[in-house]
């Protein structure tokens, strides 16, 4: 059953609007944007909808979405189209911030404070990050930098995510599902494909400006067999020039680990399970193209319409 309710920030009113819904969309992306829910209803008279309104999303009394109505479109059919977005949609506020020596999640606690966003769990990171100072960025941004430097310092990646109302951190390892989706199990169809494109690079080299001597000081580690096989593809860096020789050596390996390889991408369609949002893994397995692997899930978009739940899932390589 689903229960889909909208309360007006500007008068307090609150609305069941799930009886008046045609179709609803729940997308969920893995890093760089909120999740979004939009759906489409019949006008009712009486019904008050605004921009800002709270509207929450229930399916089998198990909270999906919390959001805020951004987007409202009447067409000439007496149907409204609305667009919610969660609480992450506010991190798309610039600021300018300078942090020495803390963590991605006391970051990300101190942001939330500062622009009274709502939290939920957020798990320890580890990892200090010595020096960040983030000019006229947005707070997504500036967050999203603190986990990337984390990921290439620990080897650890971290998602960060609405929970029904409330921002949650957590290591990824710890949103693996049991899932299966295959040819026997869910898939309705998929496409499947490698490239060395968009984030491969098999040469390092950073560099810093060393001020005392006023010289600039490279260093470089690269993979010759995959430069033989794939051409040159070089990634360049200034590093914060407060970092020693084997603190730089030690990042130009971590970057080399991290994207010195072919990265892979599959697309399936698939019957719905609410289980499954941006930053879960599954293990997928297709006869067809003999894949037996577990992936991330980069963006999962549930569509309900017409009694029927599907999803539509962007998975990459763990």
């Amino acid at each position: 059953m689903i229960n889909l309710i909208m309360q007006n920030t500007s008068n307090g009113n609150i609305h069941d609007i799930s009886q008046l819904v045609t179709s609803i969309t729940w997308d969920t992306v893995r890093v760089g944007k909120a999740s979004e829910l939009s759906f489409t209803l019949v006008i009712e008279k009486g019904l008050e909808i605004s921009e800002g309104s709270i509207i929450y999303f229930k399916k089998d009394n198990i909270g999906i979405f919390y959001g805020y109505i951004f987007k409202i479109k009447r067409s000439s059919d007496e149907t409204l189209s609305i667009t919610a977005y969660d609480q992450i949609r506010y991190l798309l506020n610039k600021d300018t911030y300078v942090f020495k020596n803390k963590r991605a999640d006391e970051i990300i606690r101190k942001i939330a404070t500062d622009f009274n966003i709502k939290l939920g769990t957020i798990e320890n990171t580890d990892y200090k990050i010595p020096l960040m100072v983030e000019d006229g960025q947005t707070l997504l941004d500036i967050i999203y930098k603190t986990l990337d430097n984390t990921l290439i310092n620990t080897g650890k990646m971290y998602v960060l995510y609405d929970s029904f109302g409330s921002i949650t951190l957590k290591n990824i390892t710890t949103m693996f599902t049991d899932l299966i989706i295959g040819d026997s199990s869910l898939l309705t169809s998929y496409s499947y494909d490698r490239s060395i494109d968009g984030d491969s690079y098999n040469k390092i080299k950073l560099y810093k400006d060393n001020k005392q001597t006023g010289k600039r000081e490279v260093f470089i580690v690269k993979d010759s067999s995959n430069i033989k096989k794939w051409g040159l593809l070089q990634y360049y860096e200034k590093v914060n020039d407060k970092l020693n020789e084997a603190q730089i050596r030690k990042r130009a390996n971590q970057l080399q680990s991290v994207k010195n390889r072919v990265v892979k991408g599959l697309s399936l369609d698939c019957i719905g399970d609410l289980s499954i949002r941006a930053g879960n893994s599954i293990y997928v397995d297709i006869k067809g193209i003999d894949l037996k692997q577990r992936f991330i899930v980069d963006n999962a978009k549930h569509n309900f319409s017409n009694n029927q739940h599907t999803m539509s899932l962007t998975l990459k390589v763990i």
